[in-house]
């Protein structure tokens, strides 16, 4: 009875679900990939026309930066190509006085792999250009190696042909790298103008994707008013959505038009909200008649929307009885704010920035997943040495990128990156022994790459669980068929990334599910166990209703994003923690006793409530605590079931949502409470 929830992450997707991935045209995905192909093109005729090494390279970083709409593609790929060149001299810097000292350079690259680890977790909107610039600066201590072999093997040049040899190694060493990093500097910076100047061009506008998300909520607002089948179900699943992707769209947007009036994400969230509370009292037939003036307005908002009207239509005043009698007020309400553009933030009101999260130096799980980090890279950096095997340095870059926060998570991405490596290298390996003889001029490889860019492209685009095997395509493609200028018949290069990828995907896996194994177990409860401390927070009015309702919406988001990794956990990782009736349908439940809770906080503002009303509301904030500590780590188990407080038994209207929220809260607990768990945990014989 002392036992916490436990947590059930989910069912490994299907076959059909994994080709349903494959093919589904997402709106853009055909659009954004036959952009990325021509950017790739245009890469690839650029730098083999004026002969520019590490064609490969740039014709990755187009993909890797290249996102779904115009405005996140710009930033990421100035901000990437920004931290990358500033991080190349860095390593220029850094190696006048550690070149020729591996004694020195072996701290630096594991100091500089702990920091870059330790910000990319801790310094929220910098996470990423700190990444980057770790990363270049760790893998970029390592090239001395390479550098200092062509040094010290001056035979090969009398023995081997000179048209085989890299240009690097009849200059001095110190020369050589320095060359190596400006000519690296510079293709970086080809493959972000063009993201840049194709984006703008011809990029999806960060706007027009608001709009339509915004219409497709108004339409499904209206069919659900006017009671079209499966029109519940898909104003739930708008609903869940919540406004985290709406008001991103809206920043961006801001940042493309200046002048662009906000589009009102949160007042149409808050509208289906209370439409979908209205469901709640009522006959169906008589809901429809209700509702009928706000099915026709949201009709008319969304042509309003699509035809860019300036102005809405006039909103209507709703007129609702008995127990939703309150709701028609907030509804009416809420129409008119969606007519009007909401006003911005006082800057007085945002909240401080800070460089580092609060936790930054508390939290041990940060310093835990750099230390884990850092021996992964350090131990593929002997591997590769003591061996020397220069060509498997793709086994440091994995364990760079590949490293995520919990077990399901890094072995999700590894496996990813395994597949679409292997993949990339046969089209690579089948290129240079089919095709790349038949190749005479500049047009040849172009027509090849095309295709197998639009599939990496394709892949990429689609869902987060396939995206990152498309990247690892195109690369492990353009790797093995770009070896300098001109046609190649070498496919060492494919072999040896794919080694080097499986080496390091091996090492990540046993150091994450050996050393400090987080499962994703504990980041479904983690999340949970903050989404319900902000619901007993909503409940006490001296509270930031406004911070709460963001925090509550944003931990349920993350704890059911991270349900979609348990196929990928070890098995020590999913026996942990015992049973795990906690799952993704508990979170939709969870996430839904919003609506109940968000037209309480809506009738609390209207209607003052009695001194009934406020103690139970002190008492609710209270229990939801307790179950809060309850999921956390199982104290008070026996008692949260018979604790949660009855609501008042009047006929006003914020005690017949009390009453709502009561029941919604009851329907959980009889799956997931202490009872249920303590029955099916009992031996058969005692159930009998």
């Amino acid at each position: 009875m002392s036992t916490a929830p436990a947590i059930d992450e989910g069912n490994p997707s299907s076959l059909a679900r994994l080709w349903q991935l494959l093919v589904s045209p997402a709106p853009g995905r055909l659009e954004n990939s036959v952009r990325v192909v021509v950017l790739v093109l245009a890469a690839v005729a650029i730098e083999e026309t004026f002969r520019l090494p590490e064609i490969a390279v740039s014709a990755y970083i187009v993909l890797f930066v290249s996102r779904a709409e115009a405005a996140s593609s710009v930033m990421t790929a100035l901000i990437g190509g920004i931290s990358v060149v500033v991080a190349l001299f860095a390593v220029i810097g850094v190696l006048t006085f550690g070149l020729s000292e591996p004694a020195l350079r072996i701290p630096l690259i594991a100091g500089t792999t702990f920091v870059g680890m330790f910000l990319a977790r801790t310094a929220g909107e910098l996470g990423l250009p700190l990444f980057i610039a770790g990363f270049i600066v760790a893998y970029g201590l390592t090239l001395g190696d390479e550098v200092l072999a062509f040094a010290l093997m001056p035979g090969s040049v009398s023995n081997t042909a000179s048209f085989t040899l890299p240009e690097l190694a009849f200059i001095p060493p110190e020369e050589a790298l320095v060359r190596f990093v400006l000519w690296l500097a510079l293709i970086v910076a080809i493959a972000v103008a063009l993201v840049v100047v194709g984006n703008l061009l011809t990029g999806r506008d960060p706007a027009m994707l608001l709009r339509a998300a915004l219409i497709a909520r108004l339409r499904a607002a209206a069919g659900f008013c006017e009671g079209q089948p499966e029109a519940d179900r898909q104003l739930e699943t708008l609903t869940q959505e919540g406004t985290t992707g709406l008001l991103k769209l809206r920043h961006l947007a801001g940042l493309f038009h200046t002048s662009a009036q906000p589009a009102p994400a949160t007042e149409i969230q808050r509208l289906m909200l209370l439409l979908l509370a209205v469901r709640r009292v009522g006959e169906d037939q008589e809901r429809r008649e209700w509702l009928m003036p706000v099915a026709q307005f949201c009709r008319q908002s969304a042509q309003a929307l699509a035809d860019g009207a300036p102005a809405w239509p006039p909103a209507p005043e709703i007129h609702l009885t008995g127990a939703a009698e309150p709701l028609g007020d907030r509804i009416s309400f809420m129409l008119h704010a969606m007519r009007e553009p909401p006003a911005p933030a006082h800057p007085a009101a945002k909240q401080p920035r800070r460089l580092l999260a609060p936790d930054a130096f508390t939290n041990p799980e940060y310093t835990r997943f750099a230390l884990k980090v850092t021996l992964g890279v350090m131990f593929c950096y002997f591997v590769q040495n003591l061996t020397n095997w220069p060509g498997i340095h793709t086994c440091i870059i994995t364990c760079f990128f590949v490293a995520l926060g919990t077990v399901g998570e890094t072995l999700h991405k590894a496996t990813t990156r395994l597949s679409g490596c292997i993949l990339g290298g046969t089209l690579g390996i089948g290129t240079i022994l089919l095709l790349m003889p038949l190749m005479t001029d500049l047009g040849d490889p172009l027509l090849v790459v095309a295709p197998v860019t639009f599939l990496a492209a394709w892949i990429g685009f689609g869902s987060d669980r396939i995206s990152y095997a498309g990247w690892q395509i195109a690369l492990a493609f353009y790797l093995s068929t770009f070896q300098g200028f001109g046609p190649t018949l070498d496919m060492e290069t494919a072999r040896d990334r794919i080694v080097g990828l499986l080496l390091g995907d091996v090492v990540m896996f046993v150091i994450f599910t050996t050393i400090w194994p987080v499962s994703v177990a504990n980041v479904v409860r983690t999340n949970l166990v903050k989404a319900v401390e902000h619901l007993a927070a909503l409940f006490r009015t001296d509270e930031d209703e406004a911070t709460h309702r963001a925090g509550f919406a944003q931990a349920i988001e993350q704890a059911r994003a991270a349900t979609v990794n348990e196929p990928f956990e070890t098995l020590a990782a999913l026996t942990a923690d015992g049973p795990r009736p906690i799952d993704a349908g508990i979170l939709t439940r969870v996430q839904a006793l919003f609506v109940s809770v968000a037209v309480i906080l809506d009738l609390r503002r209207q209607i003052p409530g009695s001194a009934d009303i406020a103690t139970y509301d002190a008492a609710l904030a209270a229990w939801f605590q307790r179950a809060a500590a309850w999921i956390r780590d199982g104290s008070g188990a026996a008692e949260i079931m018979e604790s949660l407080p009855e609501p008042p038994q009047s006929n006003e209207p914020l005690s017949i949502w009390h009453r709502f929220l009561y029941q919604d809260i009851r329907t959980i607990l009889a799956q997931v409470g202490p009872r249920v768990r303590a029955a099916r945990d009992a031996p058969t014989d005692e159930l009998r």
